[in-house]
């Protein structure tokens, strides 16, 4: 009985939590019949836009991003999306963070998160911001922040789009505790990979008044 167990937790372990991201990119985000837009400018005029929450708290609001949502087309590379609406003056300058939670709770040693590309767009569709770079990590999610100033006061557009640039390949490093070792709790350090479908959790960061 205990060998039967040890040979389950190994498979769940060794299995990791999730499809493979290449073939869920091919099968489910480029075969997709979901609405494509070519331009950020499309992409504003295919969805409704999402008010986005401010000074959230420890836990922002999440939503997925799932094949169902919209498609748009960046440097190439079809990923699924959604857009959040955020009023910002000129006179102060603004910081968003982007949260992305690893997907089926971050079970065994294949860990995935959708990695957030994020494009700031004024009311017309023009791109003023994007963030397209490393994610930072923390235990069982990452994090984008795109920071800056806008020229003027008006409402704007975060179009949060999967980063499918190499789905699978490594985002972060996150550190998994494992029991057992010569001390209580052994830190290992696990590659997290790019997944192209995920919880996000947008929110602007703002001095409270």
């Amino acid at each position: 009985m205990f060998a039967r167990f040890i040979l389950l937790l190994s498979a769940l372990l060794l299995g990791g939590c999730s499809g493979n991201p290449q073939q869920l990119y091919l099968e489910k985000v480029v075969a997709s019949q979901t609405p494509l837009a070519e331009t950020p400018a499309d992409a504003l005029r295919t969805t409704t836009a999402i008010p986005m929450p401010v000074n959230p708290g420890w836990r922002p609001p999440q939503w997925q991003i799932t094949a169902a949502e919209p498609r748009i087309k960046l440097d190439g590379k079809i990923a699924n999306y959604r857009v959040f609406s955020v009023d910002l003056k000129k006179t102060e300058p603004y910081t968003i963070d982007v949260n992305s939670w690893c997907v089926n709770s971050c079970l065994g040693f294949s860990k995935y998160a959708l990695n957030p590309r994020l494009l700031l767009l004024d009311a017309k569709g023009n791109v003023v911001a994007e963030k397209l770079s490393q994610a930072s990590g923390y235990v069982g999610s990452i994090s984008q922040t795109i920071r800056g100033t806008v020229v003027e006061d008006g409402r704007y557009y975060l179009l949060v789009a999967a980063d499918n640039r190499a789905p699978g390949a490594t985002i972060v490093m996150d550190r998994l505790l494992m029991v057992g070792g010569a001390s209580p709790a052994t830190p290992m350090d696990i590659g997290m990979g790019s997944y192209p479908f995920g919880h996000i959790g947008p929110y602007l960061s703002r001095p409270e008044d």
